[in-house]
């Protein structure tokens, strides 16, 4: 009877740990705000201020995730009440030299700033082996995020080599909601 009891009592947690479990970046719909919401992270540092981190779009798509490991946005105010947004792009790749990524073009035109914040050489990344990763940040204004909000943003990253990049609305949706009030 207690084995019984057990097995029951095993199996009523692991079906409640189951539908406890909140979706990853690989699994949620992202044509859904309210999907990509749930995987938006507030964070508190005193020097930074608050920083809300949205889910690494990167894993929104297996072709994208082979170039990029990581595609993630942040909103961040911080103790002097300044806003600021940056999308963190980290790329991957395999060709002979360095693609040297220098510029950030919305589809309009318009150039947004770029860092190269760390350049790395033989990387493996889920378990392939890179012989480049360059880590970028992308600043925006808060009417590149408002646009993206409206219409989502295409933006090509070029260097040595050019690279098309394509978030969509429903991600700044849910960033948009997630601000805090």
């Amino acid at each position: 009877m207690k084995l019984i009891t057990s097995i029951l009592s095993l199996l009523i947690l692991g079906t409640l740990n189951a539908w406890a479990e909140t979706p990853d970046e690989s699994t949620i719909d992202w044509k859904s705000a309210k999907e990509v919401k749930s995987l938006i992270v507030l964070k508190l540092d005193p020097q930074l201020g608050e920083v809300t981190y949205g889910p690494n779009f990167a894993r929104s798509d297996e072709a994208l995730f082979a170039k990029y490991s990581e595609i993630y946005l942040t909103m961040s105010i911080n103790p002097k009440n300044e806003e600021f947004f940056t999308l963190f792009v980290t790329a991957h790749d395999n060709d002979l030299d360095w693609h040297s990524y220098d510029t950030a073009t919305k589809k309009d035109g318009e150039k947004l700033g770029i860092k190269t914040i760390a350049k790395n050489e033989d990387v493996s990344v889920n378990n392939v082996v890179y012989k480049h990763e360059e880590q970028l940040l992308i600043s925006m204004s808060f009417i590149d995020f408002v646009d993206g909000f409206d219409f989502g943003m295409e933006l090509t990253i070029s260097g040595n080599q050019a690279d098309k990049l394509m978030i969509p609305a429903t991600y700044f949706r849910a960033m948009m909601q997630s601000m805090p009030q």
